[in-house]
């Protein structure tokens, strides 16, 4: 996979897109979306349409002050095939090597310019592939997309190549397929998050119950940090979370890891490697039902009650969670 999309693939991984319909006679059209905090309406060039393979938008994430990231990847496999990778992890899905970026779109609000955001970035994007779409306001619209990757078609399946390489080759059909607007004010996403109470009951790791009362009645205030066992920024933590839970111990307080993926063979070898004697255990099943995660890390902090704190930290920042946590204790 080529460097520029590594590069912003890897800033943060988005797990839920706040999009909205429209109505009119795009809104039948599969893979039209509008993102009204991001600016922008997108509806599929007929290219993209009742493709073999899957086209979809992978997340909006905001990941600078008022300058969007929002991403389009090709699935070389069927709908079913890419259901049981991301939802069952079942063995025998298509590997990793079956998905490709397509493009992505760059929002760049606060009147900056591609080029002057791009010089904060270590000019890390490749001009060439950039193409303007155009500015509203304080805000620029630019995709970026490199074109067919050769790596990615020499390994999929033959019937996806062709259709792959037009859909990767039709940078000015897709800029074409965007409407922009001024962005509106993002949705909170964790809206009535704090003061609720976060009740469940689970395993550990090795299949041993764990009910949350149990769990957080043990201190004051619980860090809880929800990761994945392929999500790089969340192993990256793992030392320097070991090294805070020491810390905590002397005040009273916790971290505990809620591990949201089932690999345990990776998750054990990880907590291994790092050293890392918190508590892990298995995400319940109603996760999802109480906060709608953008990225993965997301840190929680919870009292011991149960009840959520404080808003919670979303992405890899240890000094966050420390001074989110001494905020709460001198209340």
């Amino acid at each position: 996979m080529k460097k520029a999309f590594c590069l912003f693939l890897t800033i943060i991984l988005s797990l839920s897109v706040l999009a909205v319909s429209f109505a009119d006679e795009s809104d039948s059209i599969p893979g039209a979306v509008e993102i009204p905090y991001a600016g922008f309406r997108f509806v599929p060039p007929e290219l993209f349409r009742n493709t073999t393979g899957i086209v979809v938008m992978d997340g909006v994430t905001e990941i600078l002050d008022r300058v969007y990231y929002a991403y389009w990847t090709y699935y070389a496999m069927t709908e079913e095939e890419r259901d049981a990778w991301l939802n069952d992890h079942n063995p025998d899905a298509p590997a990793e090597y079956r998905v490709c970026p397509l493009f992505f779109v760059l929002i760049i609000g606060n009147g900056m310019t591609f080029r002057s955001f791009n010089a904060l970035n270590g000019n890390a994007i490749p001009t060439e592939y950039v193409h303007e779409i155009g500015t509203v306001g304080d805000y620029t619209f630019c995709l970026y997309t490199e074109g067919p990757n050769q790596d990615f078609i020499d390994v999929i399946d033959p019937v996806y190549r062709d259709e792959y390489t037009a859909l990767a080759s039709a940078a000015d059909d897709v800029a074409a397929a965007f409407t922009i607007f001024e962005p509106t004010e993002k949705p909170d996403p964790y809206a009535g998050l704090i003061g609720s109470k976060f009740e469940f009951t689970t395993t550990d790791l090795d299949g041993n119950p764990i009910t949350s009362t149990d769990l957080f009645a043990q201190s004051e205030i619980t860090v809880l940090n929800i990761w994945t066992s392929w999500c790089g920024p969340c192993i990256g933590e793992l030392p320097e979370l070991q090294e805070l839970y020491t810390r905590l111990l002397e005040k009273g307080c916790s971290i505990v890891g809620m591990l949201a993926d089932d690999d345990l063979d990776t998750a054990r070898q990880l907590i291994a490697d790092n050293g890392v004697t918190y508590p892990v255990f298995l995400a319940p099943d109603t996760l999802n039902e109480f906060i709608r995660l953008e990225a993965v890390p997301t840190t929680l902090f919870i009292g011991r009650d149960g009840t959520v704190l404080a808003a919670p930290v979303v992405g890899a920042y240890i000094e966050k969670y420390e001074a989110e946590l001494d905020s709460l204790l001198q209340r």
